[in-house]
């Protein structure tokens, strides 16, 4: 402890006051059942954690997949972008075609090709769409009385 004197020169131990703030937030989850809510408080509990380091743990494991929804999402975008110019593609039947990155990016003789022009125009790429147009037709038959599409 600090050593401080008074008027009359007497020594005497000071005292030093420590204040932290603490900041308390309350999170309000609409919509979770009780069901829920028990499994998660036991689950937090069995693990020896409060309820608002179990949250957290969970989330950064949901986060920690946010690779694969990336993935997912320029997935996603490299359909919408086939299904878009499927029409168009129908005049380079017999060729292989490349989409990434949601455009059409090139025709080829043969997918090894594709696959390699891949490597160069998109080398960041996590997703692509590498087919031969023509080879196979959608088409709609009957069966057993109802329709089938393939």
């Amino acid at each position: 402890m600090p050593v401080k004197r008074d008027v009359a020169g007497k020594v005497y131990a000071s005292r030093i006051s420590v204040v932290s703030k603490v900041i308390l937030v309350t999170l309000v989850i609409r919509g979770l059942d009780e069901k829920t809510k028990r499994s998660l408080r036991a689950e937090a509990i069995r693990r020896g954690l409060r309820l608002a380091q179990a949250v957290k743990e969970a989330f950064q494991l949901w986060r920690s997949y946010d690779q694969d929804a990336q993935t997912l999402s320029e997935r996603d975008v490299n359909n919408a972008a086939y299904n878009a110019l499927r029409q168009e593609l129908e005049k380079y039947a017999g060729k292989t075609i490349l989409i990434a990155g949601g455009r059409l990016l090139g025709t080829y003789e043969n997918p090894r090709s594709a696959a390699a022009d891949l490597r160069l125009k998109a080398p960041e790429a996590r997703h692509a769409i590498v087919t031969a147009i023509g080879k196979d037709k959608r088409e709609e038959l009957e069966w057993l009385g109802g329709s089938l599409n393939l």
